[in-house]
């Protein structure tokens, strides 16, 4: 974990960067948090010449932590609060316990849910190179396709409209979206769009590892989202968020970890929960890596004594199936993982963990863009 701190790796005084903005955001960000006295710095900008506005880093002491985070987050703190929890459909059965675990998170925000699903017709799936429209729908079917699209989505959201009244489900606002086009890029463009503050995917889990990864939607929107994904796999009992008491922390040893880590506190109320640290990390030194551990942990203690905290070490050789033993032996309930954005070539020839790991067990897993 880097600092700029000369006294060392333990002291919660060294600075550590909780936002990257350009200069207007960073300012407005620089102001909130220092009317609730958290010293605040600006790294990567000359103050003099706003026209170097771009990737403007905010950084607090690491004791402040907590507390900033609870400002950028807070309702009325700023414009773009995210209220909302996307909810990507295709109206199966399994959409429904998807739709079951969205919204109870959406009720414990106080926020709303957004149905989406996306269609494609065969302008989309078998189109040819340089324009060839040899396979295009005639018009009145791509209406219709349209059309079947809206009818399906109304009907599911009666559905869960009837659930509602029932007491099946929680109460929370339902909002639509119907959109032509690849889920994935429809998904990752919606979620844009309205800034939400989870995504609720369902995953094939083990039950089908052996498919195309590249295949997954929801593959493909872990690794290139920049908002944390709650999945759900196909194969996942009856669950509700209040059932998750272990939970597994995949940890690169990196600052961001501790960014990953809050942003996982605050979306699930961080509170009597088991939480394994399990160090993903290559080629490193071990004694500097039991070191870095052994510092999370300290960290976590301090800023989290409602939780107990523990590592994990996993040998490197079979580590996905050593895992899956380790989840099934130890009953654990979430996967965390902080992830990175990597382009479609670092896909194919280095999936991250949390790519892997979504085909090889039937644990939900959170997923935290850093």
């Amino acid at each position: 974990m880097d600092s700029n701190n000369s006294k060392g790796h333990n002291d919660p005084n060294r600075f550590v960067t909780v936002a990257i903005h350009t200069f207007d955001h960073a300012v407005d960000l620089k102001n909130r948090l220092e009317e609730e006295g958290i010293e605040v710095v600006l790294h990567n900008v000359n103050l003099d010449e706003k026209v170097l506005a771009s990737g403007v880093r905010v950084r607090i002491r690491e004791r402040d932590l907590p507390l900033a985070l609870k400002v950028i987050e807070s309702p009325g703190s700023s414009p773009g609060i995210k209220r909302c929890v996307l909810l990507p459909i295709d109206f199966s059965e399994f959409s429904m316990k998807s739709c079951r675990l969205g919204m109870e998170y959406a009720r414990r925000i106080r926020g709303k849910v957004l149905l989406l699903h996306s269609y494609m017709n065969e302008r989309h799936t078998m189109s040819l190179p340089f324009g060839s429209d040899r396979y295009e729908s005639p018009e009145d079917d791509v209406r219709a396709i349209k059309q079947t699209a809206q009818e399906r989505m109304a009907a599911f959201k009666k559905q869960l409209t009837s659930m509602i009244a029932a007491g099946e489900l929680p109460k929370v606002k339902i909002e639509t979206r119907v959109c032509e086009g690849i889920p994935e890029e429809q998904i990752l463009h919606v979620a844009q769009q309205n800034d939400v503050s989870l995504i609720v995917m369902g995953s094939c889990g083990s039950h089908r590892k052996r498919q195309n990864v590249m295949g997954s939607v929801t593959a493909e929107v872990l690794d290139a989202c920049k908002f944390p994904i709650f999945t759900v796999p196909i194969d996942m009992g009856e669950k509700s968020l209040a059932d998750i008491k272990h939970v597994v922390f995949f940890s690169n040893l990196i600052q961001q970890d501790i960014l990953s880590l809050d942003v996982f506190a605050r979306l699930f109320d961080l509170k009597y929960i088991d939480v394994t640290i399990i160090p993903i990390v290559e080629k490193k030194d071990r004694r500097l890596v039991e070191q870095s551990l052994q510092q999370l942990v300290q960290y976590c203690r301090e800023h989290y004594p409602e939780c107990t905290f523990k590592t994990k070490r996993i040998a490197a050789k079979n580590f996905l199936d050593n895992f899956a033993q380790f989840a099934r032996d130890e009953h654990i309930d979430l996967i965390a993982v902080p992830n990175k954005k990597t382009s479609i070539f670092s896909r194919l020839f280095n999936p991250s963990i949390a790519h892997r790991v979504l085909f090889q067990t039937d644990t939900p897993m959170l997923v935290v863009p850093i």
